[in-house]
Protein backbone atom coordinates (compact mmCIF):
# COMPACT_ATOMS: atom_id res chain seq x y z
CA UNK A 1 0.00 0.00 0.00
CA UNK A 2 1.46 3.21 -1.17
CA UNK A 3 2.12 5.73 2.05
CA UNK A 4 0.17 9.14 1.79
CA UNK A 5 1.78 12.57 1.97
CA UNK A 6 0.92 16.20 3.74
CA UNK A 7 1.74 19.15 1.45
CA UNK A 8 1.74 22.75 2.60
CA UNK A 9 0.39 25.01 -0.77
CA UNK A 10 1.53 28.39 -0.77
CA UNK A 11 -0.03 31.13 -3.41
CA UNK A 12 2.52 33.46 -3.42
CA UNK A 13 1.42 37.16 -4.72
CA UNK A 14 -0.29 38.17 -1.49
CA UNK A 15 0.03 35.30 0.73
CA UNK A 16 3.92 34.92 0.80
CA UNK A 17 4.80 38.26 -1.05
CA UNK A 18 3.57 41.62 1.00
CA UNK A 19 0.93 43.34 -0.60
CA UNK A 20 -1.92 42.01 -2.79
CA UNK A 21 -0.48 43.03 -6.48
CA UNK A 22 0.65 40.08 -9.07
CA UNK A 23 4.16 39.98 -9.37
CA UNK A 24 4.19 39.46 -13.52
CA UNK A 25 3.34 43.33 -13.93
CA UNK A 26 6.88 43.49 -12.14
CA UNK A 27 8.71 41.12 -14.25
CA UNK A 28 7.19 43.41 -17.35
CA UNK A 29 9.09 46.55 -15.41
CA UNK A 30 12.21 44.92 -15.58
CA UNK A 31 12.34 43.59 -19.00
CA UNK A 32 11.42 47.52 -19.58
CA UNK A 33 14.32 48.67 -17.35
CA UNK A 34 16.31 46.58 -18.95
CA UNK A 35 15.44 47.73 -22.36
CA UNK A 36 13.91 44.45 -23.58
CA UNK A 37 12.14 44.85 -26.67
CA UNK A 38 11.10 48.45 -26.38
CA UNK A 39 8.69 47.98 -29.02
CA UNK A 40 6.54 44.90 -28.17
CA UNK A 41 6.68 46.79 -24.38
CA UNK A 42 4.91 49.42 -25.64
CA UNK A 43 2.04 47.34 -26.98
CA UNK A 44 2.47 45.52 -23.63
CA UNK A 45 1.40 48.09 -21.53
CA UNK A 46 -1.20 49.60 -23.55
CA UNK A 47 -2.96 46.81 -23.99
CA UNK A 48 -2.46 46.15 -20.63
CA UNK A 49 -3.57 49.73 -19.17
CA UNK A 50 -6.97 49.21 -21.31
CA UNK A 51 -7.77 46.34 -19.46
CA UNK A 52 -7.01 47.73 -16.22
CA UNK A 53 -9.41 49.61 -17.10
CA UNK A 54 -11.95 47.19 -18.04
CA UNK A 55 -10.91 45.54 -14.41
CA UNK A 56 -11.31 48.78 -12.54
CA UNK A 57 -15.31 49.41 -14.47
CA UNK A 58 -15.80 45.97 -13.31
CA UNK A 59 -16.28 45.08 -16.54
CA UNK A 60 -13.98 42.13 -16.13
CA UNK A 61 -12.88 39.76 -13.05
CA UNK A 62 -9.32 40.03 -11.34
CA UNK A 63 -8.58 37.03 -12.55
CA UNK A 64 -9.57 37.53 -16.05
CA UNK A 65 -7.18 40.83 -15.47
CA UNK A 66 -4.41 38.37 -14.46
CA UNK A 67 -4.98 35.86 -17.68
CA UNK A 68 -4.94 38.73 -20.14
CA UNK A 69 -1.48 39.95 -18.16
CA UNK A 70 0.09 37.50 -18.39
CA UNK A 71 -0.38 36.47 -21.93
CA UNK A 72 0.63 39.64 -23.12
CA UNK A 73 3.81 39.12 -21.16
CA UNK A 74 4.29 35.68 -22.49
CA UNK A 75 4.18 36.97 -26.35
CA UNK A 76 6.17 39.73 -25.39
CA UNK A 77 9.33 37.01 -25.02
CA UNK A 78 8.22 34.82 -27.81
CA UNK A 79 11.53 33.65 -29.71
CA UNK A 80 13.99 33.72 -26.40
CA UNK A 81 15.46 31.09 -24.71
CA UNK A 82 15.10 30.97 -20.88
CA UNK A 83 19.09 31.55 -20.36
CA UNK A 84 18.21 35.17 -22.07
CA UNK A 85 14.81 36.22 -19.32
CA UNK A 86 16.93 34.50 -16.39
CA UNK A 87 18.48 37.79 -15.56
CA UNK A 88 15.07 39.67 -15.26
CA UNK A 89 13.53 36.54 -13.71
CA UNK A 90 16.17 37.01 -10.62
CA UNK A 91 15.95 40.61 -10.44
CA UNK A 92 12.23 40.38 -10.25
CA UNK A 93 12.79 38.38 -7.20
CA UNK A 94 15.61 39.99 -5.62
CA UNK A 95 12.84 43.05 -5.68
CA UNK A 96 9.92 41.36 -3.59
CA UNK A 97 9.31 41.61 -0.41
CA UNK A 98 8.65 38.41 1.59
CA UNK A 99 6.06 38.60 4.29
CA UNK A 100 8.10 36.82 6.99
CA UNK A 101 5.87 35.26 9.29
CA UNK A 102 4.65 33.55 6.08
CA UNK A 103 7.66 32.23 5.24
CA UNK A 104 8.43 31.05 8.63
CA UNK A 105 5.45 28.96 8.56
CA UNK A 106 6.60 27.36 5.50
CA UNK A 107 10.18 26.36 6.74
CA UNK A 108 8.00 25.03 9.75
CA UNK A 109 6.26 23.01 7.34
CA UNK A 110 9.46 21.50 5.81
CA UNK A 111 10.57 20.71 9.25
CA UNK A 112 7.38 18.49 9.68
CA UNK A 113 8.33 16.76 6.80
CA UNK A 114 5.36 18.06 4.59
CA UNK A 115 5.72 18.69 1.24
CA UNK A 116 5.86 22.26 0.60
CA UNK A 117 4.31 23.69 -2.78
CA UNK A 118 4.30 27.10 -4.65
CA UNK A 119 1.03 27.21 -6.18
CA UNK A 120 0.52 30.50 -8.42
CA UNK A 121 -0.39 31.73 -12.10
CA UNK A 122 3.51 32.72 -12.15
CA UNK A 123 4.85 31.60 -15.38
CA UNK A 124 6.95 28.28 -13.79
CA UNK A 125 10.66 29.74 -15.14
CA UNK A 126 10.00 32.62 -12.91
CA UNK A 127 8.00 30.72 -10.06
CA UNK A 128 11.39 27.85 -9.44
CA UNK A 129 13.11 31.67 -9.20
CA UNK A 130 11.01 32.59 -6.36
CA UNK A 131 10.97 28.39 -4.79
CA UNK A 132 14.79 28.96 -4.99
CA UNK A 133 14.34 31.41 -2.67
CA UNK A 134 11.76 30.80 -0.46
CA UNK A 135 11.91 27.15 -0.40
CA UNK A 136 9.36 24.07 -1.86
CA UNK A 137 8.33 23.05 -5.36
CA UNK A 138 7.01 25.42 -8.16
CA UNK A 139 3.47 24.84 -9.43
CA UNK A 140 2.96 27.44 -11.91
CA UNK A 141 1.51 28.76 -15.10
CA UNK A 142 3.79 26.14 -17.97
CA UNK A 143 4.88 27.83 -21.52
CA UNK A 144 5.44 26.23 -24.84
CA UNK A 145 8.90 25.64 -25.75
CA UNK A 146 10.14 25.16 -29.46
CA UNK A 147 12.52 22.13 -30.08
CA UNK A 148 15.73 24.43 -29.86
CA UNK A 149 14.31 25.78 -26.26
CA UNK A 150 12.93 28.87 -27.18
CA UNK A 151 9.53 30.22 -25.68
CA UNK A 152 6.72 30.28 -28.37
CA UNK A 153 4.61 32.92 -26.79
CA UNK A 154 2.29 30.61 -25.51
CA UNK A 155 0.88 28.94 -22.22
CA UNK A 156 0.40 25.02 -22.07
CA UNK A 157 -1.85 23.18 -19.95
CA UNK A 158 -3.50 24.92 -16.79
CA UNK A 159 -3.58 28.85 -16.27
CA UNK A 160 -3.13 27.93 -12.39
CA UNK A 161 -5.40 30.21 -11.07
CA UNK A 162 -8.91 29.53 -9.27
CA UNK A 163 -10.11 25.88 -9.56
CA UNK A 164 -6.97 25.41 -12.05
CA UNK A 165 -4.45 25.28 -8.66
CA UNK A 166 -6.12 22.33 -7.67
CA UNK A 167 -6.45 20.82 -10.73
CA UNK A 168 -2.16 21.32 -10.90
CA UNK A 169 -2.16 19.74 -7.22
CA UNK A 170 -4.05 17.13 -8.72
CA UNK A 171 -1.70 16.20 -11.19
CA UNK A 172 1.32 16.41 -9.52
CA UNK A 173 -0.36 13.99 -6.85
CA UNK A 174 -1.06 11.73 -9.77
CA UNK A 175 2.83 12.54 -11.51
CA UNK A 176 4.34 11.73 -7.28
CA UNK A 177 2.96 8.23 -7.73
CA UNK A 178 2.17 9.51 -3.92
CA UNK A 179 -1.60 10.21 -2.58
CA UNK A 180 -1.74 13.13 -0.54
CA UNK A 181 -3.47 13.06 2.62
CA UNK A 182 -5.86 16.18 1.64
CA UNK A 183 -7.72 16.33 5.62
CA UNK A 184 -4.39 16.72 6.81
CA UNK A 185 -3.09 19.10 4.19
CA UNK A 186 -2.40 23.18 4.58
CA UNK A 187 -2.98 25.28 2.31
CA UNK A 188 -2.50 29.57 2.19
CA UNK A 189 -4.13 32.21 -0.09
CA UNK A 190 -5.18 35.54 -0.06
CA UNK A 191 -7.92 36.18 -2.71
CA UNK A 192 -11.48 34.95 -3.23
CA UNK A 193 -10.13 32.58 -6.55
CA UNK A 194 -7.99 31.10 -3.72
CA UNK A 195 -11.20 29.55 -2.27
CA UNK A 196 -10.70 26.40 -4.08
CA UNK A 197 -7.48 25.50 -2.99
CA UNK A 198 -7.78 26.00 0.49
CA UNK A 199 -11.54 24.04 0.01
CA UNK A 200 -9.38 21.25 -1.32
CA UNK A 201 -7.50 20.75 2.40
CA UNK A 202 -8.44 20.01 5.67
CA UNK A 203 -6.52 23.11 7.52
CA UNK A 204 -7.20 26.54 5.43
CA UNK A 205 -5.65 29.56 6.05
CA UNK A 206 -6.34 33.13 4.87
CA UNK A 207 -3.57 35.55 4.68
CA UNK A 208 -4.18 38.93 5.20
CA UNK A 209 -7.26 38.01 2.96
CA UNK A 210 -8.92 40.73 0.39
CA UNK A 211 -12.13 42.16 2.20
CA UNK A 212 -14.21 39.95 0.47
CA UNK A 213 -12.28 36.97 0.55
CA UNK A 214 -11.75 38.11 4.21
CA UNK A 215 -16.28 37.68 4.36
CA UNK A 216 -15.95 34.66 3.17
CA UNK A 217 -13.35 32.93 5.31
CA UNK A 218 -15.27 34.20 7.96
CA UNK A 219 -18.43 32.49 7.12
CA UNK A 220 -16.49 29.38 6.40
CA UNK A 221 -14.75 29.63 10.03
CA UNK A 222 -11.42 29.65 8.01
CA UNK A 223 -8.20 30.58 9.94
CA UNK A 224 -7.64 34.57 9.30
CA UNK A 225 -3.78 35.82 9.75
Amino acid sequence: MKISKQIAAFDLDGTLLEGNKSVMPDLAKELWRGGYRRIRGVLVFGLAGGAGVLRKLRLISSESFTLIGTTLIVRWMAGDKLTTLEPYFHRTVERQQVRQAVANLLRSHQAEEREVLLVSAVVQPLLECFAERLGGQALGTELEMTSDGRLTGRMVGIFCSGSGKVKRLRDWEERTNRPVDWQKSFAYGDTLPDRFMLESVGYPVAVSPTPDFRAEAKRLGWKIL
